[in-house]
Order: C-alpha cells, then structure tokens, then sequence
C-alpha cells in the first residue's frame, strides 16, 4: 500500500509540473494568458491532493463503461475527463452540464441534444479522446449523422473562463447554438420561403421592344 501511495505522489507531481505545457499547446497565446489564474488555482489543489498522499481516482462506472460514442442524429456536448478529477475540473463539468439543460431545455426534450461525460483514460472514451486530441479535461461538441461523427469542436477555452460563471456560459451556449446552427438549413438558402410568405415571381420584368419612346408622356 505504501508503495501504491508513493507511486500515487510521483504521478500527481508529474501532472502537476506537465499540465500547463499541455494546455498552452492546446491553446493560443491570448487564451493561455487568461488561463494563467486558473492555472495557479489547478496547481494549488494538486498541491493538496499530493500533501494528502494520494489522487483521487475516479473508479469507473457503469455509465463510462456503455457509453454510447455517438449518438444516431444530433448534438452531443461531452465532458472528457481523465482518471483524477480536481475540483476546478468537476466544475467545467457542471457548469456545462448546467448551461446545457437551461439554456437548451427544448433541444433536450427534443432529442436533438444531450449532455454526455466520458473518461477518456477508460476504454469507452479512450477512441474519442485520440479523436479529438485531448490532452486534459475538456468540452467537445460532437455533431453526428447515421452514427458516424460529422463534426466537432474542442471547447479549450473553458479553462479561461471557468472562474467567471457568466462568461462560461456565455462561452459555452454561443458555441453550441453555432453548431446547432451549422447542422440545420439557411433559411435563405435557395428555395426556402419564410414561413406565411409566398415568393414571387422570379421571371424578370420585360419592356416591349416595340415601344416607341416617343409614346411615353412626360411628366
């Protein structure tokens, strides 16, 4: 056991001094210079977890291990987490789980989208979290078709913004309705009509060629 523990000690101090390189990878320099309190918040609860001898794990579950990778038709808003689960992390997961169900409650009651949490360290999320390059718990928005994936989004930026809850879920709700967006017809794409509104005519409007402009009074 104090071995598993020790071994548990050298892990998390590894994360600890590799977490920041991972995300400044993952995001660009406007965006990892917002992260940098958030960072500190990280680093400081690591700091407890390896004070207290250990990591908290996450066991598993039996959701993780059926978890569906995708969906038939519509939009999933997965949570992607790894085996340790800090209490900065568990917050990106609620705040967007939050966002989802209020900000979306007609979607969700639709079907059209739903809210998924995945380990991406298990087997079950272990294919998507390559697909989707993630490299530290994060927000993707999956599209998918038929059961095959057709688009996606890695929301890194909720790192910068979840210790501003307005701002998260500003961030969040304007990134999902993009993609619910994108994944339906313009409405002024050709051959759509506004509802209640009958086109008109599109044949173009000709003068008689045998018009003689002399014929037409002036004003």
């Amino acid at each position: 056991m104090e071995l598993k523990n020790a071994l548990a000690v050298c892990l998390i101090s590894f994360f600890s001094a590799t977490i920041v390189l991972l995300i400044a990878r993952a995001l660009d320099v406007q965006a990892a210079s917002r992260l940098e309190p958030q960072l500190t918040q990280i680093a400081e609860e690591l700091q407890a977890i390896r004070k207290a001898g250990g990591i908290a794990a996450s066991p598993g579950s039996a959701a993780d291990i059926a978890a569906d990778v995708a969906a038939d038709d519509g939009l999933t808003v997965y949570y992607l987490h790894g085996n340790m689960r800090c209490p900065t992390c568990r917050s990106i997961e609620s705040q967007t789980q939050e966002t989802v169900q209020s900000d979306f409650a007609a979607e969700v009651d639709q079907g059209q989208l739903t809210f998924k949490t995945l380990n991406y360290e298990k087997p079950a999320g272990e294919e998507l979290g390559k697909k989707f390059e993630v490299m530290q718990p994060v927000v993707v928005v999956v599209r998918t078709q038929g059961g095959e994936i057709v688009d996606w989004k890695r929301l890194d930026e909720v790192w910068a913004f979840v210790g501003d809850p307005a701002a998260f879920r500003d961030y969040v709700r304007t990134e999902v309705s993009a993609m619910l967006v994108s994944g339906q017809p313009s409405m002024l794409s050709p051959g759509s009509t506004l509802p209640g509104v009958t086109a008109p005519d599109s044949a173009p409007t000709t003068i008689p060629s045998s018009a003689d402009p002399g014929d037409i009074p002036l004003p």
